[in-house]
């Protein structure tokens, strides 16, 4: 099935609004919580920096990585959905896992203990599984069939 370029580019771009407001749910500290005399961003603030940093990532990573995972998949002779479904749900894993870490050394070089370098690789690998099932949603559904 072919997967035009702007299925891909409305993919990123709900995948980032949907990656944001999970990150900004894990992330939110209640009012309850919060210590005195100390600032914590709002719900919204979180979300709007997560888009702001995370958006560029889906839209300039996130889209050729698809493309290259699309075309790598189609070399296998895999028949089943089932099977393509997992051979491209472990590569769009493996990619996030990667860009997650590639992103966290370019985005500061001298601190990077093993421990920071697995959570950013998971939160790559949650962002790639987000936007290959969003990716899925919109190709399989009928109102965005070419005619």
């Amino acid at each position: 099935m072919e997967v035009t370029f702007i299925k891909r580019l409305l993919a990123a771009i709900v995948a980032a609004i949907i990656f944001a407001v999970i990150y900004s749910s894990i992330s939110y500290v209640p009012q309850s919580q919060r210590e005195y005399n100390t600032y914590y961003f709002g719900f919204f603030e979180t979300a709007f920096f997560v888009i702001l940093y995370a958006g560029p990532v889906f839209l300039m990573v996130g889209i050729p990585c698809s493309i290259l995972i699309d075309k790598l998949s189609e070399l296998g002779n895999l028949h089943s959905k089932k099977n393509k479904y997992i051979k491209r749900l472990i590569f769009y894993s493996i990619a996030g896992l990667l860009v997650g870490t590639v992103f966290r050394l370019i985005l500061m070089p001298g601190d990077n203990s093993l421990s920071i370098l697995f959570w950013y690789s998971l939160i790559g690998f949650a962002a790639s599984t987000i936007y290959y099932h969003v990716l899925l949603l919109i190709t399989s559904n009928n109102l965005f069939k070419s005619k």
